[in-house]
């Protein structure tokens, strides 16, 4: 049987829905793994992000507001936490989910690395690609890949399209 290559990308400006359309379409579709970059709120204020496997449903802090070796912004990256992530996970689902490649996990090696060796070259990947990155690998997933835009209009369309494409 041959299976074949259907790669999307979705990008958007922070807040407009792309982890809930990856949510969305991991819900939807047989066979499908990876993980969602979750915003941590307290008091209503963004203090941070967690990465969560979709199957195994295992967190760890990505990034917290303060100091720390790795910086994006106001937020310590731990770029550690992320690594030992990828090493204990294993994604081996026909449809790999990977929201997102942005600044935070653009500073682990093994994120690189990561997207470098699994993302690339699998034939089913929906990925959420950070808006304005201009590194190398988001930059070659915006061309390679089938791109769409979230945002209020489409977001909620855009699951059927996306798993449609399959």
């Amino acid at each position: 049987m041959i299976t074949k290559t259907v790669r999307i990308a979705i990008t958007g400006r922070p807040g407009v829905g792309k982890t809930t359309v990856c949510l969305k379409v991991f819900e939807r579709v047989k066979s499908a793994d990876g993980f969602v970059t979750l915003e941590v709120r307290e008091k209503g204020q963004r203090i941070g992000f967690k990465i969560k496997s979709l199957q195994s449903g295992k967190e760890v802090w990505l990034a917290k507001v303060g100091e720390g070796k790795y910086k994006v912004g106001k937020y310590a990256v731990f770029v550690e936490n992320l690594d030992k992530f990828l090493e204990d996970e294993k994604f081996e689902a026909e449809i790999l989910i990977v929201d997102e490649i942005g600044p935070m996990e653009l500073k682990s090696k093994k994120f690189v690395e990561f997207v470098e060796k699994e993302v690339l070259t699998r034939k089913k990947v929906l990925v959420s690609v950070h808006y304005k990155s201009t590194h190398p690998l988001a930059e070659k997933v915006r061309r390679e890949f089938k791109l769409f835009t979230v945002d209020e209009e489409n977001r909620g369309k855009l699951v059927d399209e996306i798993v449609k494409l399959w």
